[in-house]
């Protein structure tokens, strides 16, 4: 009688331990991200309305030239032109500056400058294309940048990077 409870015992502790161990490692895989797209200058993206492109066209290093009183401080700023594409949304694209992050390459984020004259961004319809910029205040690196895009801008992690080097 006592075997049959020490091997009940002992068969319920394996239950138990491959249960834990299948939790375990069903939790492990939910919090992987999936990667993120690396590219230097052009991203297909999808949204659940439609698709469209992004490209950075050009980064451009120039002196401060503020629009606004008090600025962040900057010894020089890096304008990033970029492109978008509205593939097929039929209500229409706008991808403002509130979409980006940048990072030296210390991986130190960049403050937006508010740069004058830039292009500001602007809604484009179906099978339209629109050029918009936005700056980024240096301090430091002056030859590359980590560019962050984020479809949803209060998400955690990017749709996809841009690396670029001027």
């Amino acid at each position: 009688m006592n075997k049959k409870y020490g091997l009940i015992a002992i068969g319920f502790v394996v239950v138990l331990v491959v249960i834990i161990l299948a939790v375990v490692g069903i939790t492990r895989d939910n919090n992987k991200k999936a990667p993120v797209p690396v590219v230097s200058d052009e991203a297909s993206l999808q949204a659940q309305e439609g698709n469209y492109t992004l490209k950075i066209t050009k980064v451009l290093e120039v002196e401060p030239n503020p629009k606004e009183e008090n600025p962040p401080e900057a010894k020089t700023v890096a304008i990033v032109v970029y492109e978008y594409t509205n593939d097929d949304i039929a209500h229409g694209l706008v991808i403002g500056n509130s979409h980006f992050k940048a990072y030296d390459s210390r991986g130190k984020e960049l403050e937006q400058y508010p740069q004058k004259d830039l292009f500001e961004p602007s809604e484009v319809g179906a099978s339209g294309t629109f050029t918009a910029s936005v700056a980024f205040a240096l301090n430091n690196d002056k030859d590359c940048l980590e560019i962050e895009y984020y479809k949803d801008i209060s998400a955690k992690n990017p749709d996809v990077v841009f690396e670029q080097e001027w």
